[in-house]
């Protein structure tokens, strides 16, 4: 029997009542449900992005828009700027928060995205797997580099690879800004308002601005480790 993990975003105003359930495959974190989206702006077609290695044929919506319909065909008449309570129930905790409406979007996106099937955003379904709501962007940077160097770690185990620097996450994030690029293109033939246009948006900050945080900011990370660099680990008795 398939073991599963349940995820609940809930956004509440004086407007706004939204609540969607999320069901995630416990083994590979798919998403197993939210696969109904299928509408022209959904069409792998329609404004189909450049580096995208889907066949029409075979698979003619866009996994990543079809997955995101469910939230966007029901909060895009609302404003970015909204303000909304917003409450994530998982791991057997709930956290909550007061935020504009984009934010909580954004967390959200970030969430569901990685998960949906699109073959550029999949390398992030380990931060999705632990996901953490509302992540600042210095929270963000730090989840990205240590998820890529676990992901060294296996690749070393099992082909004796060891890549030097952060190249090709920097490759990967590249290709994620692509895919914002031209699911902002679909969302604009079908939002009538920028809430999650801007949510988007927000999502793709660190793509556009990855390279100067790994040459500028990592180092603020550095003090928090001086224990593995000031000499060995002590024996286990």
């Amino acid at each position: 029997m398939r073991e599963t993990i349940n995820i609940k975003y809930t956004l509440e105003s004086t407007d706004i009542d939204f609540s969607i359930d999320l069901v995630f495959d416990r083994m590979d974190f798919s998403l197993l449900n939210l696969n109904d989206g299928e509408k022209d702006w959904t069409r792998l077609a329609f404004h189909k992005c450049s580096h995208c290695p889907l066949n029409s044929e075979e698979c003619p919506f866009c996994p990543l828009a079809r997955a995101i319909d469910s939230v966007i065909s029901k909060i895009h008449n609302f404003l970015s700027y909204d303000e909304v309570h917003a409450e994530v129930a998982y791991n057997n905790r709930v956290v909550s928060a007061d935020m504009t409406l984009q934010r909580a979007l954004s967390s959200l996106l970030g969430l569901i995205i990685p998960a949906s099937g699109c073959p550029h955003t999949r390398y992030f379904r380990p931060m999705s797997r632990y996901h953490l709501p509302f992540a600042d962007t210095e929270e963000k940077i730090y989840r990205a580099t240590t998820m890529f160097l676990l992901a060294q770690y296996f690749i070393h185990k099992k082909s004796g690879c060891i890549p030097t620097d952060f190249s090709r996450l920097e490759s990967i994030y590249s290709n994620v800004h692509i895919v914002n690029t031209q699911i902002c293109k679909r969302l604009r033939a079908f939002c009538e308002n920028d809430s999650t246009l801007n949510a988007i948006t927000i999502l793709d900050t660190l793509t556009v601005s990855l390279h100067s945080a790994l040459k500028h900011d990592l180092e603020k990370f550095a003090s928090y480790f001086s224990a593995f660099s000031e000499g060995s680990v002590p024996p286990t008795n």
